[in-house]
């Protein structure tokens, strides 16, 4: 048996597991921290949705992640609003900011900034424009109070911001603020403007809280509130607050029901704009797009890549990712292999493809070297240096975002100056990084890096296409997992193949459907899951679909410290 340590589905994960399917990755062995082993049972686990002795990991309140804040603020107010996104950093952790939203913090600076945003929201979703759409009706005076106008507004708006049904006496006070504020300031719709200030900036809405119910007490933990799922599953399907109709159906209780749930689930997922929007938000999150905002290449070097054509990169690799999984409803696996993409203007010099008209659809030719999101601008900008590639940033890149595998920071004593610059004896990076990799501290985790990023040496530091490096051939050869390619297509399609890949997937969408690492226990949702995505044929709405009905979705062992239970499957 090897002992490997691969985060599926946490980052401390050492699985026990056959040499015969990861023999490549004995080179692993001393790369990882210590960990208890747990052993992968065989037996067959049933369909995921019938999957519930188990106790589900903790409910933990997190704060809104910048898409989400702006995504909410927009299904509440109009998604043509213009909104001033809050300063507060989103923190990564399990390569997710929707995961890492767990333990993000509010500064000062940052609260100030919401309120910045609060102000200029209310502002302007209150405009004379929208005053009659938003609020429902029109004051008797704008001069004056009008406590019913107001409180047709507070019941309208108030539970699409907060979340959750309005409790007894809520609605009077919030009319009674609107009151006050309308005769100090001599303005009806200032006085709403203050109301919606303070919703924006209150705890209820900035945070995601989540709620239980009492203990099962069979093991199997408790299911959370209807409220509490309206907002898990808008979240997860619309990357954004529930709207009417899903708060309605928890506050009448359909939501409990297991025929209203399913019902509810069904019609998420069949709001094609909206899903596309959370589906879009994941992969801009598990891609790292956001970041290409700030690429910074040395402009002597690489004149065609302009700030327009980055914006056109990340909206490239998401019109892909929509069209193949939610237009198409393709395999899954198959975009890593995909030759179908959309192009621009401001994309074709860099791809050297003529380009009439911007987002026009294009196929790469069969037998070329790009196919995949891997081979796409986005990506190959985004993981590389400022004027030359790097195989390290891509590898790690694809074994953490996609095959959830761990690598540690590398040791404090080693030298980077081999690697940054070629030699006579060392021009290419394969040659350079050769040195790393019979290096005793550094060899393992290289040897796993490298093959990877070395695999992509075709493509320079902004995507272009090369045959040679210093003037010398490159060699795109390697393996993955024991599969041995001789060029790029074939690690397309050893990546493709790979169990780990749609494994990950899983992984990854369900830490993104509850908010937070995996915990122990999980372990045998992620594998019947895994076995349900393969046969839908790596569907992955459908994928979603499954993971909304599984237990671990709607239930949880309670309110604890998250830190306190997590393990590795």
């Amino acid at each position: 048996m090897l002992r490997l340590r691969v985060a599926i589905p946490h980052r401390a994960a050492v699985l026990a597991v056959t040499a015969t399917s990861l023999a490549s990755w004995m080179s692993l062995v001393g790369c990882t921290d210590k960990a208890t082993s747990v052993d992968l049972k065989s037996e067959s686990l049933g369909p995921a949705i019938e999957l519930r002795d188990f106790t589900p990991g903790p409910i933990a309140m997190r704060r809104l992640t910048r898409a989400q804040y702006v995504a909410t603020v927009r299904g509440v107010f109009g998604d043509d609003l213009e909104v001033l996104a809050p300063t507060e950093v989103d923190v990564v952790a399990e390569g997710l900011v929707t995961v890492g939203a767990k333990v993000a913090s509010m500064t000062p600076t940052g609260m100030e900034g919401y309120l910045l945003s609060a102000r200029q929201v209310a502002a302007t979703s209150l405009t004379p424009a929208r005053r009659a759409s938003l609020a429902g009706c029109a004051p008797a005076s704008i001069t004056a109070p009008d406590d019913a106008c107001a409180a047709a507004f507070v019941a309208k708006v108030g539970p699409l911001v907060l979340r959750r049904a309005l409790s007894a006496g809520e609605p009077e006070r919030y009319v009674q603020r609107a009151r006050a504020a309308t005769e100090a300031l001599g303005d009806f719709w200032a006085g709403l403007e203050a109301v919606v200030v303070g919703w924006l900036v209150s705890p209820e809405f900035l945070f995601i809280q989540e709620r239980a119910g009492a203990d099962a007490g069979d093991g199997s933990g408790a299911r959370l509130t209807p409220m509490t799922l309206a907002s898990r599953l808008s979240y997860f399907f619309w990357g954004r607050g529930p709207d009417a109709a899903l708060l309605a159906a928890a506050a009448d209780g359909s939501l409990a029901t297991e025929a209203g749930y399913t019902a509810q689930v069904d019609r998420l997922l069949a709001d094609g704009p909206r899903l596309e929007r959370g589906v879009r938000a994941l992969f801009r999150d598990l891609l790292g797009l956001g970041a290409l905002a700030t690429v910074d290449k040395d402009d002597d070097h690489f004149p065609a890549l302009t700030a327009a054509a980055l914006e056109d990169a990340e909206e490239q690799t998401l019109r892909t990712i929509v069209d193949h999984l939610l237009v198409q409803r393709a395999d899954y696996r198959d975009l890593m292999t995909t030759r179908k993409t959309f192009m621009t203007r401001n994309l074709g010099p860099i791809y050297e493809v003529p380009v009439v008209e911007d987002w026009e659809s294009h196929t790469f030719p069969a037998g070329g070297a790009r196919a995949g999101l891997l081979s796409q601008v986005s990506f190959l900008a985004l993981n590389a240096r400022a004027v030359r590639s790097s195989p390290v940033l891509r590898g790690v890149f694809v074994l953490d975002r996609l095959l959830c595998v761990k690598i540690p920071p590398p040791p404090g004593d080693v030298s980077f100056d081999a690697v940054a610059t070629g030699t006579n004896n060392a021009p290419t990076a394969r040659e350079r990084l050769a040195a790393h990799r019979t290096h005793p501290s550094c060899s393992g985790c290289h040897t796993v890096m490298d093959n990877i990023g070395l695999a992509l040496e075709n493509f320079d530091a902004i995507g272009r296409f090369r045959v040679h490096e210093a003037g010398v051939t490159i060699d795109s050869s390697g393996d993955l997992l024991g599969v041995p390619y001789s060029d790029v297509r074939g690690f397309y399609q050893a990546l493709r193949d790979t169990p780990e890949l749609p494994r990950c997937a899983v992984h990854k969408l369900l830490m993104h459907a509850v908010g937070r690492p995996s915990v122990a226990a999980e372990w045998r949702l992620v594998k019947a899951l895994t076995a349900d995505f393969e046969a839908d044929g790596y569907d992955f709405v459908e994928l979603m679909r499954k993971v909304a009905l599984s237990h671990g979705f709607r239930a949880t062992v309670g309110p604890q410290q998250a830190a306190a239970t997590e393990g590795d499957p």
